[in-house]
């Protein structure tokens, strides 16, 4: 149950982060052609479920581990998140966002079954 919960919060970063870096125009170029911008309602769309996101990991973080500790959690998992972006996205951006798409729907069950238990 803790491992679910720490996936979580995990996939959580992830999606968020990815889902703004695709509202950027240069990551979205990287995916859909050089000199594409995403649609403004697209982006705003990609901002807000990014922001929510990780929103949403910060409440759970700190559901599971308390303020100052879940805080802390949340910021490592940023960073772990961040990380693994840096090094995806360059070389290999349509496997980082089909990555995250993966995730996204994980998040989803985990969420779902941790409702459940």
């Amino acid at each position: 149950m803790e491992l679910l919960s720490n996936f979580l919060v995990f996939a959580l970063c992830y999606a968020g982060l990815s889902s703004l870096c695709l509202a950027m125009d240069r990551h979205y170029a990287d995916l859909h052609g050089r000199g594409t911008e995403p649609p403004a309602p697209l982006r705003r769309r990609l901002q807000w479920a990014g922001w929510l996101a990780l929103a949403a990991a910060l409440a759970w973080a700190m559901h599971i581990a308390g303020g100052g500790y879940g805080l802390v959690y949340w910021v490592g998992s940023l960073t772990g998140c961040g990380l693994l972006l840096i090094w995806l996205l360059p070389y290999a951006p349509h496997q980082a966002m089909r990555l995250a798409r993966v995730i996204g729907g994980a998040a989803v069950l985990a969420a779902v079954a941790l409702a459940v238990l």
